[in-house]
C-alpha cells in the first residue's frame, strides 16, 4: 500500500510537531517525547486509529526501528500514553508519506534565492533578496511560498534586467505564457503584481506613501502615461531616430496656458532653462497649478505625485542648465504623503528646494478655513516621527 498524509495522519502529526524554526535551521537534535492527548487523537482520527497507525509505523524497517520511533504501549497494546522518537526520523517519515522534509524545503528555498540574488545583485531587487535570505536562514516561512513560485522569481529577474521602462502589459507578455484562461499580457497584473509590489518596498527607490502605480513606475513598469506639465520659459531639442540632437529649439514660452510632454517626447528631449527664469515653483495641487498665470520669470511645474523616471530624468537635465543661485520652491499638501513627496523632490531633483505656503501660519489658515483633514492615530504617529527637513519647526516655536 502507498502511504500518504491522508491515510497515515499520525506520521504527518509527528512531522508537524517537530517542524519549527530550530528544525528548519538544522539546530534541533535528540529525542522528543510528546504525550498523547485529545488533540493528538483528534488529528489522527481517534484512539483506535492511533493504535492502528502506530502498529503500521513500527513494522516499517526504513524508519529505523525502536531506536528511532517508540510507542509507550499500555493496556495490552490497546492504548498509547507517550511517543518517543528521534528528530532524525522526520526525513524518513516525510519520504514515507510523500512530502518534502521541512528542513530540505528551507534549504532549497535558500539555494533558489541565493541564485536569484546573484542574478539581480546590481539591481534594486538585491535588498529584497537579502531580506528573504535573512528570513529563510532564521527558519521563518513567511516568504517560502514565493520562493517556490518559479514564475514569480522569473518576473523579478526580468524586472531587474529592464534597461528602459516598459508598459505593464508589454512586460507581462514578454515574461509569461498563458495561464489557464488568462492571456500573457494580463498575467502580471492579475497574479503577480501584488507580490512584486511588496518586494519593491524593500528597494532603495521606494518612498513611503507611493501608490502602487508609482512604485511600479519608479522601477520601470508603466501603468499610465508619463506626462510632464509646466508653464514657463523652457527650450528643448529632440533626438531623432539616428540619435542625433536636432539643432532646432522648441520654445515653450509661447504656450501661455501650459505645455504638456508625453512619454516619448520626455525620453528624446534635451531641455534648457531660459535665462529669463529666476524662480521655479513645483505645485502638487492641480487646481493651484491651473490658476497660475504665465510669468517669464517663473517656471511653474505640476507635480501630480511622485515624478516618474522619465520626468525625473528630464527635470534633472533641466536643473543641470539652471544657474546655481536659482530659487526652487515646493507647494504641496501638508499631510504625510505631501511631505514625503517634498522630501523626494529635494533629494532627487531640486537640491535646495524651499517649502512654499507650507509653514505653520499656512497650515493653521487651512484648518481655519475647513481645508484640513482628520488623521487616524497611525498616520498621526508616522507624521510626528517624520524628519521633514526644512519643514521642521524649531522647538522654541
Amino acid at each position: 500500500m502507498e502511504w500518504n498524509e491522508e491515510n497515515l495522519p499520525l506520521a504527518k502529526w509527528l512531522i508537524d510537531k517537530t517542524d519549527g524554526q530550530n528544525y528548519r535551521t538544522g539546530k534541533l537534535f535528540g529525542k522528543k517525547h510528546p504525550r498523547v492527548d485529545g488533540n493528538v487523537l483528534k488529528e489522527v482520527g481517534g484512539r483506535d486509529e492511533l493504535v492502528r497507525q502506530a502498529k503500521i509505523l513500527e513494522r516499517i524497517p526504513t524508519l529505523g526501528g525502536d531506536e528511532y520511533l517508540h510507542f509507550d504501549w499500555r493496556e495490552m497494546n490497546t492504548d498509547i500514553t507517550k511517543i518517543d522518537y528521534r528528530v532524525e526520523v522526520i526525513p524518513r517519515l516525510c519520504e514515507l508519506i510523500g512530502i518534502m522534509d521541512p528542513r530540505e524545503r528551507q534549504l532549497r528555498a535558500i539555494s533558489r534565492i541565493g541564485k536569484l540574488q546573484e542574478d539581480v545583485s546590481e539591481s534594486c531587487l538585491s535588498t529584497y533578496c537579502n531580506y528573504v535570505l535573512e528570513q529563510l536562514n532564521k527558519g521563518n516561512t513567511k516568504e517560502l511560498a514565493k520562493t517556490e513560485d518559479e514564475e514569480f522569481l522569473k518576473c523579478l529577474k526580468a524586472l531587474a534586467d529592464l534597461k528602459e521602462p516598459e508598459w505593464k502589459r508589454v512586460f507581462s507578455s514578454k515574461v509569461f505564457k498563458k495561464q489557464k484562461d488568462i492571456t500573457p499580457s494580463k498575467v502580471f497584473e492579475r497574479i503577480y503584481q501584488g507580490a512584486v509590489i511588496e518586494a519593491l518596498k524593500y528597494s532603495p527607490l521606494y518612498e513611503e506613501g507611493m501608490s502602487d502605480d508609482e512604485i511600479l513606475a519608479a522601477h520601470g513598469i508603466l501603468s499610465y502615461s508619463q506626462t510632464l506639465e509646466w508653464k514657463g520659459a523652457v527650450e528643448y531639442c529632440l533626438i531623432n531616430q539616428n540619435g542625433i540632437v536636432s539643432e532646432e529649439k522648441i520654445d515653450t514660452s509661447a504656450n501661455y496656458y501650459g505645455t504638456v510632454l508625453n512619454a516619448q517626447t520626455l525620453e528624446h528631449a534635451r531641455p534648457i532653462l531660459k535665462n529669463s527664469v529666476e524662480k521655479i515653483i513645483v505645485i502638487e495641487n492641480k487646481a493651484n497649478y491651473e490658476s497660475m498665470e504665465y510669468n517669464p520669470k517663473i517656471l511653474y511645474i505640476f507635480c501630480h505625485g511622485y515624478f516618474s523616471p522619465k520626468e525625473v530624468r528630464f527635470l534633472q537635465m533641466l536643473m543641470g542648465t539652471a544657474p546655481k543661485e536659482i530659487q526652487c520652491y515646493h507647494w504641496g499638501d501638508m499631510d504625510y504623503g505631501g511631505i514625503q513627496i517634498y522630501i523626494y523632490n529635494e533629494k532627487n531633483i531640486f537640491p535646495e528646494l524651499i517649502p512654499w505656503e507650507m509653514d505653520v501660519a499656512s497650515y493653521e489658515e487651512a484648518l481655519k478655513n475647513g481645508k484640513g483633514i482628520t488623521l487616524n492615530s497611525g498616520k498621526r504617529e508616522k507624521l510626528e516621527m517624520l524628519n521633514a527637513g526644512k519643514l521642521e519647526v524649531p522647538a522654541s516655536q
